[in-house]
């Protein structure tokens, strides 16, 4: 009867150093294609945000704008003079100091 005789496969340093190689290379690629992709899309968002911005800007110059045509005295004596109504001068009191 014939004898099986089996060989021990020894692990070579090469062949481990080919391995470990290979996936680090491929854990490399892989990241620097996710980081690339990710980038791309904070990039997206802040100019989206940027464009928020520049419009919100837009609007509170108006609404500045508005507010000082709105507290102008004369505007406001205009306003009061359409709807009838009369400024009263001996009504008016000052108060100092406060």
């Amino acid at each position: 009867m014939a004898k099986i005789i089996r060989k021990k496969r020894k692990l070579k340093i090469q062949a481990l150093a080919s391995l470990f190689f290979f996936f680090s290379m491929l854990l490399y690629l892989g990241s620097v294609t996710m980081l690339k992709s990710y980038n791309y899309v904070l990039s997206a968002k802040a100019e989206s945000i940027e464009a928020q911005r520049v419009d919100l800007q837009a609007q509170v110059a108006t609404l500045e704008a508005a507010v000082k045509q709105l507290s102008n005295y004369d505007y406001i004596v205009s306003i009061a003079e359409k709807a009838g109504i009369k400024a009263n001068q001996s009504n008016v009191k000052i108060l100092s100091g406060e």
